[in-house]
């Protein structure tokens, strides 16, 4: 009889126990989506008061700073839930809090690396050096950013590569796509053009690139040719600028660069290119 107690105690304490832990589960489960979004929205409000920010650049920032954020929380969260399950398995959780603590201590000075990219993830993210979405240079390595998180930035360069960089060695950012980005490039002519011409055959040329319906919402203001920029080995460089949205750097200057290569050729104007003169010495003499 005292067996069958026993028995039924036990089942009814593990059947208990399970329902709890699930119930657990399930609060923390719902604790951290809440969560998630309190964070969310409190970035994005506080992003609202940010009245120089475009909508596309809030989402973004929303989207970094809160993301970052909600994995700590979560993290927090599951990590207290999982301490409060085994507690009610009756395992002692004083000594995990404890060895918690110290192991914190000892991975502080194994860790010393790993810390400082957490660290400069932080700083990172605080500080919006850049966004998902953006376009940047860090330690070596161009291309888009894919992902932050506090340990790494994820980056997809112009081949398709991805690249992991640990935050800890971020330490400059280059950012091509805030607010602006410039068409920037150098149109070489023959020594024997006349330049006046030149320039105004550019200039003409780039007017009707702005007008274009399909590029004018692109471009922020007129290309212009700025200035004589070099005296090349083949021929005179000049220097073609203008401003145009973030992300549409790259297509405004290959549709310019064709569309002045098919004027200058239209108006019979040289475009140089390297050539290589053989010099033979005297032929030998047939036999």
């Amino acid at each position: 009889m005292n067996d069958t107690f026993d028995l039924n105690f036990e089942l009814s304490r593990v059947i208990t126990s399970g329902v709890t832990i699930i119930v657990i589960a399930i609060v923390a489960w719902l604790i951290a989506r809440i969560a998630s979004r309190l964070i969310s929205s409190s970035v994005d409000r506080r992003l609202q008061r940010i009245t120089d920010m475009s909508d596309e650049d809030r989402e973004k920032r929303t989207e970094t700073v809160a993301g970052t954020l909600s994995r700590v929380a979560k993290l927090i969260i599951f990590l207290i839930a999982a301490i409060t399950a085994m507690a009610e398995f009756g395992v002692s959780v004083a000594p995990i809090i404890a060895g918690l603590g110290i192991g914190g201590l000892a991975l502080a000075f194994a860790a010393q690396n790993i810390l400082r990219d957490y660290l400069h993830g932080f700083l990172i993210v605080t500080e919006d050096w850049y966004r998902v979405g953006e376009a940047v240079r860090i330690a070596g390595a161009a291309g888009l950013v894919t992902g932050i998180n506090l340990r790494t930035t994820t980056l997809r360069d112009g081949d398709g590569t991805l690249h992991q960089i640990p935050n800890g060695q971020i330490t400059t950012a280059a950012n091509m796509t805030r607010e602006f980005a410039r068409i920037n490039f150098n149109v070489e002519v023959g020594y024997g053009e006349d330049l006046d011409r030149v320039i105004a055959v550019i200039n003409d040329e780039c007017e009707k690139f702005k007008a274009d319906p399909e590029w004018t919402e692109l471009l922020l203001n007129t290309p212009s040719a700025v200035r004589v920029d070099n005296l090349g080995a083949s021929g005179v460089e000049i220097k073609v600028m203008g401003d145009t949205k973030p992300m549409s750097r790259v297509g405004a200057m290959g549709e310019l660069r064709k569309r002045l290569k098919t004027r200058l050729d239209v108006e019979g104007i040289d475009i140089p290119f390297p050539q290589t003169v053989v010099h033979f010495g005297n032929s030998i003499p047939k036999s």
